[in-house]
């Protein structure tokens, strides 16, 4: 099994961070390998993807969620995935992120990756318009 864990603080309020990660549709802003995702229902995705120049479709199922604490999800294709977001508030203004992966069949699944995620989906948070 390949797996990954990583963390990063993020300059924004632990309530901005967990609800801009609820929105799966947005993945795609910073996972690169993710073309599509669109919902289904409340803890169903569908997503396409792109790995070693090939088009993958699965589905992601969201498995557990505990309020601006923790999101834990699967993915639901030929090659299984998992992966869990933990939310740690630092301060009133900053939230510390880790994010957990693992694939049973994926060998893409490192480190790298998920400290790329974390550092793009830091800039899209970092980088967004404040809320009126």
């Amino acid at each position: 099994m390949n797996a990954a864990e990583t963390s990063i603080v993020v300059n924004a309020s632990v309530a901005q961070v967990y609800e801009q990660w609820l929105r799966f549709e947005d993945l795609p802003k910073f996972i690169k390998s993710l073309g599509e995702v669109q919902r289904i229902d409340d803890t169903h995705f569908s997503f396409r993807s792109f790995r070693d120049g090939k088009e993958q479709h699965g589905v992601i199922e969201v498995v557990r969620q505990i309020p601006e604490r923790r999101i834990a999800w699967r993915t639901i294709t030929e090659e299984v995935g998992l992966g869990v977001v933990c939310f740690e508030p630092r301060s009133n203004h900053t939230t510390e992120i880790t994010l957990k992966l693992r694939s049973i069949f994926d060998p893409s699944i490192s480190g790298q990756s998920a400290d790329e995620y974390l550092l793009k989906f830091k800039g899209l948070m970092e980088n967004q318009a404040p809320p009126l």
